[in-house]
């Protein structure tokens, strides 16, 4: 009897005692899940590089910026891409005035706005390998137009969050009018770059350089969009423009 008793005491402390052990787990390590309420809210607006177009994963650039500035800042980045493949600018314009976009827009904290390649390729009819420069100036007048418009339309949205445009790439280094290219893409990239003076809490971010002394095909899919390594080196300028202009640590 006194065996059986002894053994049943002994039962309950063990029980007891794990009882006691799982509760001083949980009260220790217990990994706490984010509240989305408290996360940074990121909206990216664009066309097949906002996409993700050539990156197998479709993380692109906004997906690494993204895991760059959770480092960064220390908190959940949740990104919402608006990014369709061959838009132009005034028909990206059109697809953020639906209701679910512009709530986003308006609720963002950052904003990323990286557009034109559609435009200037357009601009070009396609064949880059002969371009009519007037004619390219000519649509570049209203790449600017265009593109007023749609950061305006943004701005109506959300006035407080840092707005980040992103300049066009130069991918077009094996074309044998490569010099010719580079000259116009510039030119347009300073009707992005001249929109930080048009509208508040604006910055740019410069990549025409990025892959001139590269060699293509390490970071390329094919002859406009980049592969993840590509996309990665985008996503580093990025993010050192955003220390640079002190919008993330």
């Amino acid at each position: 009897m006194w065996n059986r008793l002894l053994r049943y005491t002994l039962g309950v402390l063990l029980i007891v005692a794990l009882i006691i052990g799982i509760n001083f787990i949980d009260d220790h390590f217990t990994v706490e899940v984010p509240d989305p309420s408290e996360a940074v809210r990121v909206v990216a607006i664009g066309d097949s590089l906002t996409f993700g177009s050539g990156d197998p994963e479709r993380t692109g650039y906004i997906g690494r910026v993204q895991q760059g500035m959770t480092t960064a800042i220390g908190q959940q980045v949740i990104v919402n891409r608006y990014g369709i493949r061959g838009y132009r600018s005034d028909q990206i314009m059109v697809h953020i005035q639906d209701v679910e976009a512009k709530q986003k827009i308006s609720q963002a904290n950052y904003i990323f706005l990286f557009i034109g390649t559609n435009d200037f390729i357009q601009a070009a009819r396609r064949d880059l390998n002969s371009i009519n420069p007037n004619e390219m100036e000519e649509k570049r007048v209203l790449f600017q137009e265009n593109l007023t418009q749609l950061i305006a339309q943004i701005r109506q949205d959300n006035q407080f969050a840092p707005l980040v445009l992103i300049g066009m790439y130069d991918p077009y280094t094996d074309f044998v009018n490569h010099d010719q290219l580079n000259e116009i893409l510039g030119k347009w990239n300073q009707v992005t770059k001249g929109m930080v003076n048009e509208f508040p809490k604006t910055y740019y971010v410069s990549t025409i350089d990025l892959f001139l002394d590269k060699e293509k095909k390490r970071y390329f899919k094919d002859v406009i969009h980049p592969n993840p390594a590509g996309y990665q080196i985008i996503a580093n300028r990025v993010m050192n423009e955003l220390r640079r202009n002190a919008l993330v640590n």
